[in-house]
Parts: C-alpha cells; sequence; structure tokens
C-alpha cells in the first residue's frame, strides 16, 4: 500500500475546503451581513484559533496514530463511551457535509452545464454521475485520489491567485491598495460573529490530516506538520484572497456591491482583470472544486468507516482492503450506497439542491465538527494530566484550554447563527444541534451495549487497552 507523504495529506485538507466553492459562495454573503471589508481580518482570528486548537491536536497525534482521529483522541481523554459518541458524530457530520456537496454540484452543473449548452438535465442526474466518478477514484485508494485532488486544487487556487496578483498589479479599486481592512476599526465591525462563523465552516477538514496518519510512512511527524501546514495555507490564502477582493471595489463601496449582485461579485472583477475567458475558465472551476472536496470527503470518510468496522463498532468486513491498491474499497462502496440512498430520499421529497439540502446539511456537518474539535480540546488535556507523556504546559494544557474555548465561541455563533448559516429561518433547522447531540446519544447507548454484549471489542475500542492507555506504537 502506497504511503502518504505530508504534501499529500495537505492536498485532502485544503481540497476539501474548496476555496474557489468558498470564496465565490460565502465571501459576498459575509461580506453583505458580516463585517462587511473587516473580512479578512475574521479569517485571520479564525485561523489563530485553530492554529491554537492545533498545538494539542498535534501533542495528542504523535501519541495516537489512529485513523479514527477525533473518535480515537476523544475515547483516550474522556473515555470509550465518549469516545463512541464522537465516532458515530465524526461520521453523520462529513456524511452530512458530502451529501451537501451533492447537491451544490447538481446545482451548479445545471446552471453552468446545462443553461449554456441548453441541456434539460435535472440536478441530480449530475450528482448521481459525479458519485459514480468518486466511487471508482475512492477505489485506487488514497494515493490516486490525493494527485485528482492535487491537480484541481492547483487550478482552483491558481485562478484566485491569478486575479489577486492582477488587482495588486492594477493598483486596486478607487481606494487603491490600502490595509484597511485589517484595521481593528473594521475587523471588529457589527456582526463579526457572523463572518467569523462562515470561517469555522471554511476550514472544516483540516482535521483531517490524523485520519491518514496510518497511511503516512512517519505519522508523528506528518500529521502535525500537515495540520499546521493546512491551517495556516487556508487562513493566509483565504485572508489575501478577499483582502484583494475587496481592494478592488473599495472599503466604502463593497459591501454594497456584495448585497446588490452577490451572484456576480466575483465574476465583475474576474471579466475586469482577466477578461472573459477567465470569468469562463472561473465558472467552470467551480465545478471542479466542488468535485474535488467531494473526493476528499470521500476518502476521509471511508477511513472513518474503516476505523468504525475495525473497532468491531460497524461490521469487520467493512474493514477489508483492495488487494491491488490497498484502499479501503468495502468502506467506499458502504459510503457510497448510503450517499445514494439519502441522496434519492431527498430527491423524492423534491427538496431544492441549493437552499436545503446544501445549506441544510453543510450547517448540520458543521456543528458536529466543530463541536467535536471542542470535545477533542478536553480530551487532550485529560489525557495528558492522566498519562504524563507529555509534560509541556503550552502544549497540553493552556493551548487546549485557549483553543478549546475559541472554539467553543465559534460554536455558539454557529448555533446562534443558523438562520444565516443555513439560508433557512425554519423551525426545522433550530433543530439541527438537537440531531447531532441526538446522534452522539445514540453512540453513548451503543457504546452501553457493546460493553454487555461484546466486552473484547468493547475494551479494545480505538486501540485502547484493558487499562485504558494506547500503546506508544502500533
Amino acid at each position: 500500500m502506497h504511503q502518504l507523504t505530508c504534501r499529500q495529506i495537505v492536498f485532502f485538507v485544503v481540497g476539501a475546503a474548496a476555496p474557489l466553492t468558498g470564496m465565490l459562495g460565502a465571501v459576498p454573503t459575509q461580506i453583505s451581513l458580516g463585517n462587511g471589508a473587516g473580512l479578512p481580518g475574521a479569517y485571520v482570528i479564525t485561523g489563530l484559533v485553530l492554529l491554537i486548537f492545533s498545538v494539542g491536536f498535534a501533542a495528542m497525534s504523535r501519541h495516537v496514530v489512529n485513523a479514527g482521529a477525533f473518535y480515537a483522541y476523544v475515547a483516550q481523554g474522556l473515555g470509550r463511551q465518549a469516545g463512541m459518541g464522537a465516532a458515530f458524530v465524526a461520521v453523520a457530520s462529513y456524511a452530512a457535509i458530502q451529501l451537501g456537496l451533492y447537491g451544490l454540484f447538481g446545482f451548479f452543473c445545471t446552471g453552468i452545464i446545462g443553461a449554456r449548452l441548453g441541456l434539460p438535465v435535472p440536478w441530480f442526474a449530475y450528482s448521481f454521475a459525479a458519485m459514480v466518478v468518486i466511487h471508482a477514484l475512492g477505489r485506487r485508494g488514497a494515493d490516486t485520489n490525493s494527485r485528482v485532488v492535487g491537480v484541481l486544487m492547483g487550478l482552483e487556487v491558481g485562478i484566485l491567485l491569478l486575479l489577486s496578483v492582477c488587482i495588486v498589479a492594477g493598483g486596486g479599486g478607487p481606494e487603491g491598495l490600502t490595509l484597511r481592512p485589517f484595521a481593528p476599526a473594521h475587523v471588529f465591525a457589527p456582526h463579526l460573529g457572523i463572518s467569523v462563523m462562515f470561517a469555522f465552516a471554511s476550514f472544516v477538514g483540516f482535521e483531517a490530516t490524523a485520519i491518514y496518519g496510518e497511511s503516512s510512512a512517519d505519522p508523528r511527524r506528518a500529521v502535525p506538520l500537515a495540520t499546521y501546514v493546512s491551517v495556516s495555507l487556508i487562513m493566509v490564502f483565504f485572508a489575501l484572497v478577499t483582502w484583494a477582493i475587496i481592494c478592488a471595489y473599495g472599503t466604502r463601496d463593497v459591501a454594497a456591491a456584495a448585497t446588490a449582485n452577490p451572484g456576480g461579485f466575483w465574476f465583475v472583477q474576474s471579466t475586469r482583470y482577466l477578461g472573459w475567458p477567465g470569468t469562463a475558465a472561473m465558472s467552470g472551476l467551480l465545478l471542479t472544486s466542488v468535485f474535488a472536496s467531494m473526493l476528499a470527503f470521500h476518502s476521509a470518510i471511508a477511513h472513518y468507516v474503516k476505523a468504525l468496522a475495525a473497532d468491531r463498532l460497524l461490521p469487520p468486513w467493512l474493514a477489508g482492503l483492495h488487494p491491488r491498491f490497498g484502499s479501503p474499497y468495502r468502506a467506499c462502496l458502504a459510503q457510497t450506497a448510503s450517499a445514494a440512498v439519502m441522496l434519492m430520499l431527498f430527491v423524492a421529497a423534491r427538496a431544492d439542491p441549493y437552499t436545503l439540502l446544501f445549506s441544510w446539511m453543510s450547517a448540520l456537518g458543521t456543528i458536529g465538527i466543530v463541536g467535536l474539535q471542542v470535545l477533542v480540546s478536553l480530551s487532550v488535556i485529560a489525557y495528558f494530566r492522566r498519562t504524563r507523556l507529555d509534560r509541556r504546559i503550552w502544549n497540553t494544557l493552556a493551548a487546549p484550554a485557549l483553543g478549546g474555548l475559541g472554539l467553543l465561541a465559534g460554536l455558539a455563533l454557529l448555533i446562534g447563527n443558523l438562520d444565516v448559516l443555513s439560508a433557512s429561518d425554519s423551525k426545522a433547522v433550530t433543530a439541527l444541534p438537537w440531531i447531532m447531540l441526538g446522534v452522539f446519544a445514540a453512540g453513548i447507548a451503543v457504546s452501553l451495549y457493546m460493553r454487555r454484549a461484546a466486552p473484547d471489542a468493547y475494551v479494545r475500542f480505538a486501540g485502547m487497552s484493558a487499562g485504558g492507555a494506547l500503546p506508544e506504537t502500533h
């Protein structure tokens, strides 16, 4: 089985963040409803919180090498029952986000391919076609997937960087090039919380670095390094590109422009600086951006399912590896089949692919992931207080505590602004946090059943021993 490099792990993480999709889809809303011209500062604040969180996360990754990542860390720190609850939440969160991305892909395809070619193809036909291709790539393993994601990610990052460079080279807009977007008066403007909320959603997936630890040659070095690099790249890139687009419009006019024309907010400037070929390329790369994100999440979910099967929370058969590619191909099959069933249910219900499927599912998944990050912060502190394997105060106590508080504030923002995040004020949206809490409770219930019905599997859960401590090597 091919072993992943640090660079390939970073490809998965940044690809899952879908930079072009985040820029074109979320930034106009963040500027319009959030802190306006101070948006770049919101990405810096969020990135710094996650970098502080990553200190404890990285410390844990040096002692816990498990494809279960989040749930393995929670189990080691807070116990098996909390770990199994976290396992259920992790899979449900990633599955919800990927399902939402299938809806978003179909929605964009009908608008970009269908409208331009005059093809009367329903959105879900594009979604199912993408699902078939993603499954085929998933069977070939993480190495192939990382190459595909890396190429697609490079293209979408490249077009945004090209636009940014052209804006800078052109001297910006009516106010020229200015650092005002980073000034406290703009960053801490009213509704900063809405911008930070969307920024947290943009970083979802960076924790997948630990999922691929078992697939790397040196996980104790690759996982921490890939985590720091991924978070730093996303933070710097999003802050830089949003700064450039704000300079193009000017700090005084950018909020009005984003409100008046959110759909064409980026394309107005791409046409101005890159011409119609650049705008056409950006439209096409929007589809590949979503595809790369779907492929990255598919790979992450398959590794999670494989880990759960190895831990006997799912049928052990699902942990099997492909004899040629070394991929968790059975987990890929199970993940694709479950996604297909769920997508068919949404199609049967005639759900709108954007306003309901994508918006609601991405909101649900983001709540789950940020909630797990809070639990991991607590788990890091508990784990190192108990084991004393690392006595550095900053790495094992101060940073996890500060990161956890920042993440808890982010979670509160997510829940408090669900109507904005999900683009709906439906009462059903207010139930999303309770749904995730129910998923967590279901995992705990399963752990209680396993303790009685399958005590051996319960004791060995997440690589733990009868004494509850994870061995230093696997």
